[in-house]
C-alpha cells in the first residue's frame, strides 16, 4: 500500500550531494534519475539533463532494469537501474554503470543507501519547516497586530485545533537586565515538541513558547530542567482570547523574574504580573522603592492577607498569633504609608512588590 504522504519532487541538488557522498567509496559511476527518467545527478557532467531510457522503464514497470546493450543514440550505458523508493513511494531511479553481472548486487546496496540518505534529508528539511512554521505562528500571535481570522488560518495551517493554550518556559535565573532567557535545554525541547502534531514550540522574545491544542503539557513532559520558570494559560476556544494571552506572554518576557519558578507555592497573579510588565521603567522603579524596605516577613504578610478572607485566617496561614500579624500590618503601614487591610492600599502594595520582583533587589535601594 502506498504511503499517504506525497513527497516533493526529487531535487537535483540533493541527488548530487548523495552521489558525491557515495561515489568515492566505489569504483563505478552512479546516476540518479528523476520520475521522468532524466539524469539529475552523476559524475559525468555531459550526461546531466539527458534522458535515460532504462530509467523510464523502471518508472513505468516499477522494477529493476538491466541494460546490456544500450540503444544507439541514447545516453544509456551498460549497468543496473534500481527503483528509488522513499517511504513507500517511487521517487526516481538509481543506476550503477558497469557490467550488469558485476554491479547487480552493488546497485541494490547503492539504491538502499541513496534511499536512506534522501529520506534523512527530507526529514531534516521537514523538521526545519516545522520549526520555521512554529516560530512564524508564535511571532504572529504575539505581535499585537494579527487579526483573529488570520490567526485562525495560521493555527489551522500548523495543525492546531481548538481549544488552544500557551506555555512559557524560561531559565531559573533571569539575565542581569531582568529579561527572560530560555532554559539551557530549550533547543532540544523545541526539536522534540515540534514532532507532535498537537503542539508547536519556538524560542522567541528570550523564552521557550509552546502553543498546544488542548491543555498544556505537564512540566516534566517538556523535558526541561525542573528548576525552570513556567507559566501557562487555560485552554480557550476563542481565538481573540488566545491572541490576548499571547500578547500578555510577550510582555512577561520583558521581565523574566515575573514568571514564577516551578513548584512555587505562594500566590501569583498573572493579571498583576502582566500589568506591571506593561509599566514604564520609571514607574516600576518608583513602585519598587516603596516595597524595597519591607522584610521577607512583611512581604509574606502582604501575600497572606491578600489571599485569605480574614486577619485570623491570614495569621493561621503564617502560623503566627493574630496580634503578631497585626503588629506586622502596622509596621508595613509605617514603612510604606499603605494599610493592607484596605483593598486599594493592598492592591497598590501588590503592584510595588511585583515591580520589585521584576527589577530585582540589586537594582533598587530603599528611599
Amino acid at each position: 500500500m502506498a504511503h499517504s504522504r506525497r513527497w516533493p519532487p526529487l531535487s537535483s541538488d540533493l541527488a548530487q550531494r548523495v552521489v558525491d557522498l557515495i561515489a568515492p567509496t566505489i569504483s563505478h559511476n552512479i546516476n540518479v534519475m528523476d520520475e521522468h527518467g532524466t539524469i539529475i545527478a552523476c559524475l559525468d557532467p555531459e550526461r546531466l539533463g539527458t534522458l535515460h531510457r532504462g530509467a523510464q522503464r523502471v518508472m513505468a514497470e516499477g522494477r529493476t532494469i538491466r541494460v546490456e546493450d544500450p540503444e544507439p543514440g541514447t545516453s544509456d550505458r551498460p549497468g543496473v537501474n534500481e527503483p528509488l523508493v522513499v517511504d513507500g513511494e517511487l521517487r526516481g531511479v538509481v543506476g550503477v554503470t558497469g557490467s550488469p553481472q558485476v554491479v547487480a548486487a552493488l546497485a541494490r546496496v547503492v539504491a538502499l543507501t541513496v534511499q536512506l540518505l534522501v529520506a534523512q534529508e527530507h526529514e531534516q528539511d521537514a523538521a526545519t519547516r516545522r520549526h520555521t512554521d512554529a516560530r512564524d505562528l508564535i511571532a504572529a500571535l504575539s505581535s499585537g497586530t494579527t487579526r483573529p481570522d488570520a490567526a485562525r488560518v495560521r493555527l489551522a495551517a500548523t495543525g492546531l485545533s481548538p481549544p488552544w493554550s500557551i506555555t512559557l518556559w524560561t531559565s531559573e535565573r533571569p539575565r542581569e537586565d531582568s529579561a527572560a532567557a530560555p532554559p539551557p535545554s530549550a533547543a532540544t525541547a523545541v526539536a522534540r515538541i515540534n514532532t507532535d502534531s498537537g503542539r508547536r514550540a519556538a524560542v522567541l522574545h528570550g523564552a521557550l513558547w509552546l502553543v498546544s491544542s488542548g491543555p498544556p503539557p505537564k512540566p516534566d513532559a517538556a523535558g526541561l530542567p525542573p528548576r525552570s520558570r513556567h507559566t501557562c494559560t487555560e485552554p480557550t476556544d476563542d481565538v481573540e482570547v488566545l491572541l490576548a494571552h499571547a500578547e500578555e506572554s510577550r510582555a512577561l518576557c520583558k521581565y523574566g523574574a515575573l514568571i514564577p519558578p516551578l513548584g512555587t507555592d505562594g500566590p501569583w497573579s498573572r493579571e498583576t504580573a502582566v500589568a506591571v510588565a506593561h509599566l514604564p521603567r520609571r514607574s516600576l522603579e518608583r513602585l519598587a522603592r516603596r516595597a524595597a524596605a519591607l522584610s521577607p516577613d512583611h512581604r509574606s504578610t502582604v501575600a497572606a492577607v491578600g489571599s485569605t478572607i480574614s486577619m485570623q485566617a491570614a495569621a493561621d496561614t503564617m502560623y503566627v498569633h493574630r496580634n503578631t500579624l497585626l503588629q506586622r500590618v502596622e509596621r508595613i503601614r509605617s514603612i510604606t504609608g499603605l494599610d493592607i487591610r484596605r483593598g486599594d492600599d493592598r492592591g497598590s502594595l501588590d503592584l510595588a512588590l511585583y515591580a520589585l520582583t521584576a527589577l530585582g533587589e540589586s537594582h533598587i535601594s530603599p528611599g
